[in-house]
């Protein structure tokens, strides 16, 4: 096979550029964007990037958040004697993606979730790709909530996962529509995207995609679930655990979130603090959370 490589003008088709300066790697959110923001060597090597390709612009600031208290993942499994007993997602070992899981013809580093509604034995989504953090979500999902959808749950997943084919590429800043717009700029700062549905998705064996809902059984290569509930949002981090926290939907969209699936565990409250620069949207307080199906893994 004879060496390839890529220039500018021959990267149309890849998802992200990385170009290595003296002074830091170069990330570009190609396709379509010619240059972009540069990552200084010194980073901490733990601080988590956003994987949404519009926030990469070159005149503004890196889209991170500050490192993570806890200590930073890595592929390595954790001994068989730190892990709780019973039933748990994963061993940490390699597994291949299922036949039936649609995926995208084109991926790049994704932080992978679901957006759900409960059903009789756990819950039922569509795929979302990138940015999956609740930092990112939650925000959004509250606000459309309470402004786009007026308060209607069943509105909100009709347009979510009903009306959806195959999944989200990423959820917009459109799902603001209707919100004051300090809110919106206080949520954004000033930053528009569109929500955009997944397109040209296969199989793993090639075939076309048909339409298909991620239930509880089918989150192995997920991270992050957001399931509807009438009271709120349940926050699932699905390395950590089966279930999680319900945010209420009265919570003020602008409060810190942390975004650390260990801090969302079940039986705890969820780990969001109210904003201080600004008063909540609304007095309800978060419902408690629903009892867990199983035992927590960390």
């Amino acid at each position: 096979m004879p060496l390839l490589i890529y220039t500018e003008r021959t990267a149309s088709r890849l998802n992200w550029g990385y170009v290595l300066h003296p002074r830091g790697i170069e990330v570009i959110s190609a396709p379509g964007v010619e240059r972009g923001p540069l990552v200084a060597w010194s980073t901490d090597p733990r601080v988590r990037f956003r994987d949404t390709p519009g926030l990469w612009k070159p005149d503004q600031p890196i889209p991170a958040t500050t490192p993570p208290q806890t200590t930073a993942r890595t592929s390595t499994p954790a001994p068989a004697a730190a892990r709780p007993a019973g039933p748990h997602l994963g061993s940490g070992a390699t597994r291949p993606v299922a036949l039936t899981r649609p995926i995208p013809q084109e991926t790049c580093l994704s932080t992978r979730a679901v957006i759900a509604r409960p059903t009789a034995d756990g819950y039922a989504g569509m795929y979302i790709h990138f940015d999956g953090y609740p930092d990112s979500k939650l925000p959004l999902l509250l606000a459309a909530y309470q402004h786009r959808f007026a308060g209607d749950v069943e509105a909100m997943a009709q347009h979510l996962i009903d009306e959806v084919h195959h999944g989200w590429e990423e959820l917009g800043t459109d799902l603001l529509d209707g919100a004051p717009a300090t809110l919106r700029r206080s949520l954004t700062g000033g930053e528009e995207y569109p929500s955009r549905q997944l397109t040209n998705v296969y199989n793993t064996d090639g075939t076309p995609a048909e339409r298909e809902l991620i239930t509880q059984d089918g989150t192995e290569d997920l991270e992050w679930a957001y399931v509807l509930h009438e009271s709120g949002i349940e926050v699932i981090g699905l390395l950590a655990y089966d279930r999680g926290p319900v945010v209420g939907w009265g919570t003020d969209p602008r409060s810190r979130i942390v975004a650390d699936p260990g801090a969302w565990n079940p039986d705890s409250p969820a780990p969001v603090v109210p904003s201080r620069t600004a008063p909540r949207l609304s007095a309800t307080a978060p419902s408690s959370a629903p009892a867990p199906r199983k035992a927590a893994r960390r």
